[in-house]
């Protein structure tokens, strides 16, 4: 499964990515799990990904750690942000004590912890309490002991199951997520998960939409419409949540503003934002993207909000610091300032054209864009890579490789051999900091094959 152990196959690799998961203040604890997911995407790796697995770690290494973290940002624990496989935090036998160590460094500093919640029990609940600015993600995928056993072979499903109830109980801020597999679990469970959330007080719902490689057993495919049936399930379940309930990927077709949802008792409900809601401007400054909305209206204290609901004009404002979040949950599309970007790496190159690489899904939204931003009189070639490394339906760009990337740009050489690109743009999100895909092969091979210059955005 082209996975590495610390301690024996690469441990001066691991390290490396020890410390870029330390800069995207990440805090890595352990690789351990003890649930056995169907969709776990470790288990259906191709071979060639270089995956790290990391023993649970020490309470001196965890501490060299804790000096590199930047306080103004939140910690995170127990998601991914490297190639290292981040397990169940609460298996770490020292976890309690790594705890008390982080809040001893960073009094004030949020925490993110994401959790399957089987371990989750009242003792550790209050701990998370005691703690304070602890945010629990709870992975809950299914509010049924059944549907646990099913999706994640779960010995401990019921103690999942109450873990949500614990955390309101004692206050404890959690937000909820759901796997999507209702051709595995049936839509009853589905609907029922996502009810049981945001009735224990989850303050927002994430619906993930499945995936499977080429390596994932024939149970585990479904028909190419599921994605959309899925999405329009959770927007009928809307109506019946208090939670704002949101689809990732969310398959948008547009980049208008549009509030998908607006979290209980905050700042943006106080002010009479409701769900469904375009916001046009932010203190009189006009948005385009939801992105962009989400970043001015965090940035400023006590935003005024030019809204438009069902084609009526709207003003409204929302009383918060600068900084704070508002509470408006919004799908994340595209950031205008790529389009910035994109312009001066041309000009840096000084090349009147590109041709800009990206993934499916992102690439109607990157066209949309384009077209709406693009004002340069330069020619970009927009060109969407199919996945073929894990194939299936799994086409996330962050899951590209050299080999797609080449594959693309070798169709493309074909269809226009006498329009040669000057420039090959690619998508950051598919490499590491050293310019490494997930299967350790680097960019300029690109670069080398086909002696075009190549840069990563």
């Amino acid at each position: 499964m082209g996975e590495y152990l610390e301690t024996k196959n690469a441990p001066d690799a691991a390290q490396r990515i020890l410390f870029e998961s330390v800069a995207a203040n990440t805090l890595p604890l352990t690789s351990s799990c003890n649930v056995h997911c169907v969709f776990c995407s470790h288990r259906n790796n191709p071979p060639g990904v270089k995956a790290y697995r990391i023993p649970p770690r020490s309470l001196e290494d965890v501490k060299k750690d804790l000096c590199a973290l930047d306080p103004a940002k939140p910690i995170i624990i127990g998601e991914s942000a490297t190639k290292i496989i981040e397990g169940e935090p609460f298996t770490h036998p020292a976890l309690a004590e790594i705890l008390q160590m982080l809040r001893l460094h960073f009094p004030r500093t949020p925490v993110q912890i994401t959790t399957n919640g089987s371990l989750l029990d009242e003792k550790k609940v209050k701990m998370l309490k005691k703690l304070g600015n602890v945010v629990v993600y709870l992975s809950l995928n299914s509010s049924g002991v059944k549907g646990r056993m099913a999706l994640m072979a779960d010995q401990q499903g019921l103690q999942a199951i109450q873990s949500a109830v614990l955390l309101q109980r004692y206050g404890v801020p959690f937000h909820g997520s759901v796997v999507a597999l209702p051709h595995l679990v049936g839509w009853k469970d589905l609907a029922e998960t996502v009810k049981y959330l945001s009735a224990c007080g989850a303050e927002t719902v994430r619906v993930f939409l499945p995936g499977f490689s080429s390596l994932a057993a024939p149970g585990l495919k479904f028909k190419p419409s599921l994605w959309k049936e899925i999405k329009m399930f959770i927007k009928s379940l809307r109506g019946e949540v208090r939670a704002p309930v949101t689809c990732e990927p969310p398959l948008l077709e547009r980049l208008e503003p549009e509030v998908a949802g607006v979290i209980a008792a905050s700042p943006a409900e106080l002010a009479g934002v409701r769900t469904g809601d375009i916001i046009e401007t932010v203190n009189g400054s006009r948005v385009h993207t939801r992105v962009q909305a989400f970043r001015q209206i965090t940035r400023n204290g006590s935003p005024l909000l030019e809204l438009r609901r069902e084609g009526q004009p709207l003003t409204v404002q929302v009383q918060k610091e600068p900084g704070q979040r508002s509470g408006m949950v919004l799908d994340y599309d595209l950031d205008p300032a790529l389009i910035d970007d994109l312009g001066r790496a041309l000009r840096r190159h000084r090349v009147e054209g590109a041709l800009v690489l990206t993934s499916e899904l992102a690439g109607p939204l990157l066209d949309l864009a384009l077209r709406q931003f693009w004002k340069e009189g330069r020619l970009l070639e927009l060109v969407v890579v199919k996945n073929l490394f894990f194939a299936g339906n799994i086409c996330v760009a962050g899951l590209l490789t050299v080999s797609d990337f080449e594959a693309a740009v070798a169709a493309f050489l074909e269809r226009k051999s006498r329009q040669k690109p000057p420039l090959v743009l690619l998508p950051g999100v598919a490499f590491d900091s050293r310019g490494m895909d997930i299967t350790g092969r680097s960019y300029l091979e690109l670069e080398e094959r086909f002696g075009l210059p190549c840069e990563v955005l």
